[in-house]
């Protein structure tokens, strides 16, 4: 079974964006696939525009620093 519904990269971190928003981690998301920093996600400090490969590692750098001690706490 898998977690993602669409099968390629750019797909998958469009749904992690999402997911993330959808939590209010981040405040919001507009993607525009023609230019070339597509992915705007806009945070407290403002909106930042990233490529593909930075929106991949701000998704895991935002899903670690907001779960990581939930996964890392008493069992």
């Amino acid at each position: 079974m898998s977690i993602w519904s669409r099968g390629d990269r750019t797909g998958r971190i469009e749904e992690a964006l999402l997911m993330l928003k959808g939590q209010r981690i981040i405040d919001g998301l507009e993607i525009r696939t023609a230019e070339p920093k597509p992915y705007r996600v806009r945070v407290p400090a403002g909106i930042v525009h990233m490529d593909e490969d930075e929106a991949s590692m701000f998704a895991l750098g935002a899903v670690v620093g907001t779960f990581g001690g939930v996964a890392r706490g008493p069992r």
